[in-house]
């Protein structure tokens, strides 16, 4: 992706960035305003409060979300609100427990006691998926795979994906609940800029531990190293890394950008993350509770994924504030990134575990059709906007 192409996205969003910003900046009061509300008939503070309690209802069903991410980053902002949406959806009898900042433990961790009956959740993607068996989703995380947003979930959102998912369940007992959550397009952040594909040869790049992340740079020469992210800050000093690769709002809350300063604008990954839980638990939940549980995280990742874009905006403004050197790959440095990512998906570790002509069946399942872009909901917003300039 260029950073011309970076820039005209994200101008298409400006208008959604500040409605994001302000939705964020009063997501608190609007919470305050509404626990302050009171009835018609302005009941005093001691009533209001007597009332509550003898009205308020129990969750049934509390599902603790443990995380990474901080609190105040684009997805604990989302699972702020998926929480507020369940709650209102199921009128107070489904609620979830939020463990930002990995407070609930690993995602291993996390992964490992649901597969064991626990009501928690946790994000994942394909690459995680891969690591624990589910082999064909793994291929969702490969390099260049994605143009666009819209392939992306296209394809999270085909029967292709949907079939793989049931299958997950059963086989290792875990369900997806949404597959709609956008966590970022990832960049490469190196000490030293990356002008041609040779460049990256010999590179000590850090990846998070799974198959996936360390076979793609694998194929362009580099060497992964897998490490935790609170450790890149003190490798990169160290001088035993040479970079990372991550989405902009990730790399700039990091701060990592400060001893790894030239950001060059790959795009090589579209990270559409799942939100999951325990297949056991998902079964003992009636099919109502089910249906609010996946339309409660839908609604909230709709939010979030707009709240997402505002961050990747304001990040990369405040990484070139702060030093970082941002550039675009050129057309030759591009086409050879590509080119090379086709290696990736004929590699035998792979072959010898995915299912045959998995690669071509992504591609039929990501293509968008021609009518996505001229009957789509977006389009005819923009031919009711023109003809509504054109009566003036």
């Amino acid at each position: 992706m260029t950073l011309t192409a970076f820039a005209t996205g994200l101008a298409r969003l400006k208008a959604r960035v500040l409605a994001a910003t302000l939705t964020i900046s009063t997501l608190t009061l609007g919470v305050l305003t509404l626990s302050a509300c009171s009835d018609d008939n302005a009941v005093s503070q001691t009533q209001a409060t007597t009332v509550e309690t003898a009205t308020k209802v129990t969750p049934s069903v509390v599902l603790k979300v443990g995380y990474e991410n901080k609190v105040g980053e684009p997805f604990d902002i989302g699972m702020q609100r998926w929480k507020e949406e369940l709650e209102k959806l199921s009128n107070g009898t489904m609620s979830l427990e939020l463990y930002p900042n990995s407070a609930l433990g690993t995602k291993n961790d996390i992964i490992n006691r649901m597969r064991q009956g626990e009501p928690v959740v946790t994000l994942a993607d394909g690459a995680v998926y891969y690591n624990f068996g589910a082999y064909d989703m793994g291929i969702t995380f490969g390099p260049f795979l994605f143009k666009n947003w819209d392939e992306a979930f296209r394809l999270l959102n085909s029967k292709w994906y949907s079939g793989l998912a049931d299958k997950m369940a059963e086989e290792q007992g875990i369900r997806i609940i949404s597959s709609n959550w956008a966590y970022g397009i990832r960049h490469l952040l190196t000490k030293q800029p990356i002008t041609k594909v040779e460049d990256l040869k010999g590179l000590r790049i850090r990846v998070p531990g799974n198959a996936i992340q360390s076979n793609t740079f694998k194929i362009y020469g580099a060497t992964p190293v897998n490490l935790e992210l609170n450790q890149v800050n003190a490798a990169l000093q160290k001088n035993e890394i040479d970079g990372l690769e991550n989405p902009i709002p990730t790399m700039q809350a990091g701060g990592f950008h400060k001893y790894a300063p030239n950001l060059l604008l790959t795009g090589h990954v579209y990270t559409v993350t799942n939100l999951i839980m325990s297949e056991q638990v998902w079964q003992r939940l009636n099919t109502n509770q089910k249906q609010l549980l996946r339309d409660s995280c839908d609604r909230a990742a709709k939010f979030a994924n707009i709240v997402q874009a505002a961050f990747e905006y304001s990040s990369l403004q405040q990484m070139i504030a702060e030093g970082a050197k941002v550039s675009e790959p050129s057309p030759e440095l591009l086409n050879a990134l590509i080119s090379t990512s086709r290696s990736f998906y004929v590699l035998p570790e792979f072959n010898s575990k995915w299912s045959p002509g998995l690669y071509y069946k992504v591609l039929s399942a990501k293509a968008i059709p021609f009518s996505f872009y001229t009957q789509s909901e977006h389009v005819k917003r923009l031919q009711q906007l023109r003809r509504a300039a054109q009566s003036h």
